[in-house]
């Protein structure tokens, strides 16, 4: 009989060939995608930058109307981050609502699914600033406006699904972009996704009362509250040294400030989830007090050149933010009534913003939820206050799943499920995906 191991090693020699050939070598298809990625019409710069954690990472620059729907406005670069496997691969869109923060590591999605990953950095932050100081231009429609243009372009070159994601302002932003857009993406995964109602919602202010916490945890945080306003000089005076030497610019005086700071510092306690062991008993020094308290807001959160700040007027115009919680320190504030009712405007917003809050984005997106077959899974902590001012259970059905873990922060994240939850979660994707 014929030795017939000959044949076969060339059989398999052949197959290893022809499986290679239908995949260009890494170097040979990188370097055809940098091309491809510079000659797309909008695109004004493209810069490939290392990194350890994706095949190839190019830093570009889309140009980009300030005004989609007057382009006599003129125009804006914006940043975006295309973090690439392969082109085939899914592809994770990140719609930033601040900096391109995602651009640093991997997103959980995009490590799940070994994808793409796409951040896109917000119009009037970071590399994508405006200049424009009345923020005539940053509201939904534009911002998403800005999405779609870029996600439209990749898709010529990117096959694979898509998956928008975003955290917190950025899961907002994911949020509104489907509803404007339905079609761009195959699934949208928000996390601690704020939805306010108004502009000033008062749904967090009862959480932080009966539901955030333990009631031993929230006494706590409370009584931390008043024992900072009950030295209400000594701390007024370490404020506004500290704003002083930080270079801090704030629109209100000190003694005000720290009332609207010691409001919201409830809120930040359980937003990101700091251990109620570690308050300082009110027997410690005004020292140990105070850097306690800037050690969660102090008063760089309240600058005024403070990008990331750009948020408040946003809220002021559209997407509405938290009321201040009050409850356990009425009695020993002393800001005027009408600066607490409006603290935005007072603390934040330029004077050049019109006084003026329009619903629209939030009927669009609230219609949208109530009747699409889109595919959603919104992710949120239970002791996060933005859950209370997020997208709720009334909005779940088939297509849209809603996962609240119970002590979770606003850094909530899938795999901080339990695993029997996690794997349902990825199942779903799943099978969304195919």
């Amino acid at each position: 009989m014929k030795n017939r191991f000959p044949h076969l090693i060339w059989m398999l020699l052949i197959l290893v060939v022809v499986v290679t050939s239908c995949h260009k070598p890494e170097g040979e298809w990188v370097d055809q995608f940098a091309g491809d990625l510079s000659k797309l019409p909008n695109v004004v710069s493209v810069v490939r930058e290392e990194s350890p954690d994706f095949a190839v990472k190019f830093k570009v620059f889309f140009e980009q109307p300030i005004d989609h729907d007057h382009p006599s406005a003129g125009t804006f670069k914006q940043l975006v981050y295309v973090c690439l496997e392969h082109p085939d691969s899914l592809n994770v869109l990140i719609t930033e609502g601040y900096y391109a923060f995602d651009a640093r590591s991997p997103h959980e999605l995009t490590t799940m699914f070994h994808g793409n990953q796409i951040v896109v950095e917000h119009r009037y932050y970071g590399e994508s600033t405006i200049n424009d100081p009345d923020f005539r231009y940053n509201d939904a429609e534009n911002s998403c406006d800005d999405l779609h243009a870029i996600v439209m372009e990749l898709k010529s070159l990117l096959s694979g699904k898509w998956v928008s994601t975003g955290r917190s302002k950025s899961g907002l932003t994911c949020n509104m972009y489907r509803a404007y857009y339905p079609y761009d993406v195959d699934v949208t995964v928000p996390y601690g996704s704020p939805f306010c109602q108004s502009r000033y919602d008062n749904r967090v202010a009862q959480a932080l009362k009966t539901t955030i916490g333990t009631p031993e945890a929230r006494a706590k945080v409370t009584a931390f509250q008043r024992e900072v306003l009950s030295r209400r000089e000594v701390m007024a005076r370490k404020w506004d040294s500290t704003a002083t030497a930080q270079g801090v610019q704030l629109k209100l005086t000190a003694d005000k400030m720290l009332d609207i700071n010691m409001m919201d510092f409830k809120v930040g306690f359980w937003q990101f989830g700091f251990d109620v062991n570690d308050i300082p008993e009110p027997t410690a020094s005004d020292d140990e007090i105070f850097n306690y308290l800037i050690s969660i807001s102090g008063p760089d959160a309240w600058d005024l050149n403070y990008d990331v700040n750009k948020y408040y007027t946003e809220a002021y115009k559209e997407l509405g933010h938290y009321a201040l919680p009050t409850d356990g320190i009425e009695d020993l504030l002393v800001v005027d009534d009408y600066i607490l009712q409006d603290f935005l405007k007072y603390a934040f917003v330029p004077d050049g913003v019109p006084n003026t809050f329009s619903t629209a984005m939030h009927q669009k997106v609230d219609a949208f939820l109530r009747q699409t077959d889109a595919k959603y899974i919104f992710i949120y902590g239970g002791w996060d206050p933005w859950c209370y001012v997020g997208i709720g259970p009334e909005y779940v059905r088939s297509n849209i799943h809603r996962y609240v873990l119970p002590t979770g922060a606003h850094h909530t994240n899938i795999s901080n499920f339990d695993p029997a939850t996690q794997a349902e979660i990825k199942g779903l994707l799943e099978k969304w995906l195919r």
